[in-house]
């Protein structure tokens, strides 16, 4: 929660506290709206359209977790650049909370044979008997290549030995702090918007002749990197959360080649390799640039400015207008977004040789 908040919330709270010493009044509003549908799905090229639909629900009927807000027996129709597609299929995903989660949850859905190409104009619309008709429409967008990657080490520490490195004999940890500058050509001809993000390429053990990871407990830092910050202003910047949004707008780069700065600091790297087998050397840090469109951005901004930007802040205790998730669905519920992923590995021996040539130990 941002800072404002916490310091609002303790100026009202003598004021409420004396408000409920003079009076007390039970409040149990009824609320005549009628649920609409929800709709949402994020598009990729190649991939078959994934779409969640749901319906909204009153305060009164429960906790989410406790009702079912599926809704499971729409027809939802795909028009793909203006032409009938086909009729989506309900069936059952895996619908994981997080990267890598070991759980993931089965969900409804409706499913496509399609998969969108990067360019088409998807259209999706469902109706229902119960609850009406919800429509939305998005554009796919292109993937955009990251150029190169380029490590600059401030500071490396080995134990054990590396004599023969990449090929050693034993079992060595490696500490380090770098940064990676991603290189990328921002198109000229349009506006664009974006998300970064970092992922490490799989690497299997070879039956224990074998080793290359990474300890979980590295810490990325993008506060390095400007771009990450344009939808804050300074007041905010000094006085509420920052950090945990990757997104950013081609609004002070457009056309122009740019490096992204990612850091990482404490990277505990642990390699072993004396068969000199090309599965460690190739495991590395893998940098994912994705191209989104205008929907996913703006729902992204609407979500940081509800939850950590001013305005939110001041909604949050009654002295501004609440702020609403950004949705592109007709019912004002939801959001149909799309993005293209492009990405670029850099393999961890070759930053250590970056560390090689300058002080590594």
């Amino acid at each position: 929660m941002a800072i404002l908040k916490k310091i609002y919330i303790l100026l009202l709270l003598p004021i409420i506290a004396t408000g409920m010493t003079s009076c007390y009044t039970e409040f149990d509003p009824h609320i005549d709206t009628p649920p609409v549908l929800c709709m949402n799905s994020t598009i990729t090229p190649g991939e078959p359209v994934t779409l969640f639909l749901t319906r909204t629900w009153n305060w009164t009927e429960g906790d989410e977790s406790e009702i079912d807000i599926n809704v499971r027996d729409a027809e939802v129709r795909l028009t793909v650049n203006g032409e009938f597609k086909e009729t989506l299929k309900a069936g059952v995903i895996e619908r994981p909370r997080y990267p890598s989660d070991p759980f993931p949850s089965m969900e409804d859905c409706y499913l496509s044979d399609y998969r969108p190409e990067s360019g088409d104009l998807i259209r999706l619309e469902a109706i229902s008997t119960q609850f009406g008709e919800a429509s939305a429409e998005v554009t796919v967008p292109y993937p955009v290549p990251i150029d190169r990657i380029e490590a600059q080490v401030s500071s490396c520490q080995a134990y054990g030995d590396m004599t023969g490195f990449p090929a050693v004999a034993d079992r060595c940890r490696i500490e380090m702090r770098f940064d990676l500058l991603a290189y990328f050509t921002d198109p000229s001809a349009s506006t664009d918007f974006y998300d970064l993000n970092v992922g490490y390429t799989h690497y299997s053990d070879y039956d224990g002749e074998a080793t290359a990871y990474i300890h979980n407990y590295t810490l990325i830092d993008f506060s390095g990197e400007p771009l990450l910050k344009e939808h804050v202003s300074i007041l905010e910047s000094t006085i509420t959360d920052t950090s945990g949004y990757t997104i950013f707008s081609d609004r002070q780069i457009n056309g122009r080649t740019y490096p992204l700065r990612i850091g990482y600091h404490d990277v505990s790297f642990i390699y072993w390799n004396p068969l000199d087998l090309p599965g460690p050397k190739e495991y590395g840090i893998k940098v994912i640039l994705r191209h989104t469109d205008a929907t996913y951005y703006k729902h992204v901004i609407s979500v940081w400015e509800g939850n950590d930007g001013i305005v939110g802040a001041l909604g949050g205790v009654g002295l501004a207008s609440p702020v609403y998730p950004y949705s592109n669905v007709s019912t004002g519920a939801g959001v149909v977004a799309a993005y293209a992923d492009a990405s670029l590995t850099i393999p961890i021996v070759d930053i250590i040789a970056i560390a090689q040539q300058g002080n590594f130990k």
